[in-house]
């Protein structure tokens, strides 16, 4: 006998078996775990090193390759790979997907490379780790502010920026598109000839009180 022909043959039994399906589908839908935006865990860090004045082969010899060797000590490495440029050596560092609470790892990493920062050759940098370069923003605020200047928008962002990090979920919270202050210095040529005084002299005398001068800009009159 089919099992077409048994269904039919016993369809109370079909229909109280699909009926139980359903509703066991509907309450699995209601009760399962979704997120708007899911997280992931980022298993890679990066070894950063700066070599100034440095060719790319001397660069591997004496920063990448040493700093590999340290970094395969890690237990619960899965790979490394290298990218050795002039003047900087970029370290990969890949954990395996089997761990997921990496911040113990990353002070690892940070102890094994502080142990050989002072056997690299002079005139490199202090290694950086970052291992949040993989990190993405859920939600873009843009802040936008007519009539007021640059300076005052900066001080809305911050007073934003703590009212963001009193909210439970949220990990971090960064200003980006800051202008930098500017100090512009215009003069006039006549009134400076009138003091004895050239540009160039200007612009030592602002420098020796500690003054950065961006631009200076002869009007001429």
């Amino acid at each position: 006998m089919t099992l077409t022909r048994l269904a039919i043959e016993n369809n109370r039994v079909t229909w109280v078996v699909l009926a139980v399906i359903v509703l066991a589908g509907l309450q699995a839908f209601v009760n399962m775990p979704r997120a708007y935006d899911p997280g992931f865990i980022i298993r890679t860090a990066q070894v950063v090193t700066y070599f100034p004045g440095a060719a790319a082969e001397r660069v591997e010899a004496l920063v990448s390759s040493p700093i590999e060797e340290v970094v395969k000590e890690l237990p619960e490495l899965d790979f490394v790979q290298s990218e050795s440029r002039n003047g900087v050596s970029i370290v990969s560092v890949n954990i395996r997907e089997s761990y997921s609470e990496m911040r113990p790892i990353w002070d690892n990493l940070r102890r094994k490379i502080d142990s050989i920062a002072n056997e690299l050759p002079g005139g490199v940098s202090v290694p950086e780790v970052n291992d949040d370069f993989g990190d993405v923003y859920g939600i873009v605020v843009g802040l936008t502010g007519e009539g007021f200047t640059f300076s005052e928008l900066d001080m809305i962002a911050d007073e934003i920026k703590a009212v963001f990090l009193q909210i439970q979920d949220t990990a971090k919270v960064e200003i980006l598109g800051i202008q930098e202050e500017r100090v512009f210095v215009e003069y006039n040529n006549a009134r400076l000839a009138d003091l004895g005084l050239s540009p160039g002299l200007l612009t030592q005398i602002l420098e020796e009180r500690n003054i950065v001068v961006s631009v200076a800009a002869s009007t001429g009159r």
